[in-house]
């Protein structure tokens, strides 16, 4: 049955399948050759010498034709698995920046373990100001630049994401507030202290960020919490993180300032 499995049902994903995949294959070919030699004789027996030469012919002949044949066959398998990988890849990906994009930053919301997790949104400040001063080609490019950055600070605490436009979202398990706030702040101080050049324009792109961390919360009133503290982030002077469980110290300002 497996052997059954391996020739018309293969999983060919690396050198090792591609092996194996010629194994069955070929020994197929020879079970086949070799039990059709047999019935030949069975129906008109000549001598054992002849059997035996007949399976020896058999023999080579299969390994001249199958191997080679089952190796192509099974490199059409290898190949058809990587493109459908790529392919996979890329309907989970941000094709401008190389981050997962927002169907993968839903999927993994839900392969989160049970346990505290940690959402963060950010958003680019004044982006529709940079796009109209510069372009829409620099404004790309501060996209493509931001999405590094934040790659590079906060890859590690779990899947950075692009969820559209100049907004961004970071999700994974939950680290102490003070940790993760402190991570924060430093990818938001190096982003408006380190401008970076875009077609001779050196641009110090700021980013607002709110956050939240989750115990009994589910994700669509997780990401709304982290989702106001992003506004009251705006709201009380942009650049700057805000943590959902401290927006009553910033409201009073970010009122004001809206007013």
């Amino acid at each position: 049955m497996r052997l059954w499995h391996n020739i018309f049902r293969p999983a060919v994903a690396d050198e090792a399948d591609l092996r194996r995949y010629v194994v069955s294959v070929t020994l197929f070919a020879w079970i086949v050759s070799v039990a059709a030699d047999v019935g030949q004789h069975a129906l008109c027996f000549v001598s054992w010498a002849n059997l035996y030469g007949q399976l020896a012919l058999s023999t080579v002949v299969v390994l001249v034709i199958a191997i080679p044949l089952a190796r192509t066959m099974g490199r059409a398998h290898l190949a058809l698995y990587h493109a459908r990988g790529a392919a996979e890849k890329l309907s989970r990906t941000d094709p401008m920046t190389g981050l997962a994009n927002r169907r993968a930053f839903y999927e993994a919301a839900e392969q989160v373990e049970d346990g505290a997790l940690a959402l963060v949104i950010a958003d680019i400040d004044r982006f529709k100001r940079i796009n109209d001063r510069y372009g829409h080609a620099v404004g790309d490019d501060v996209i493509k630049s931001v999405a590094s950055r934040m790659q590079e600070e906060l890859g590690d605490l779990g899947v950075v994401a692009r969820l559209g436009g100049e907004e961004f979202a970071l999700i994974g398990a939950a680290l102490p507030a003070q940790q993760l706030l402190t991570r924060l702040d430093r990818f938001r101080q190096r982003l408006a202290e380190e401008p970076a050049s875009f077609e001779g324009c050196d641009i110090a792109a700021t980013v607002s960020i709110g956050f939240a961390a989750r115990n009994d919360l589910g994700f669509d009133a997780l990401y709304a919490a982290a989702d106001k503290a992003l506004y009251v982030a705006k709201s009380a002077g942009r650049d700057r993180v805000v943590d959902y469980d401290e927006i009553g110290d910033l409201a009073p300002l970010a009122a004001l300032r809206a007013s």
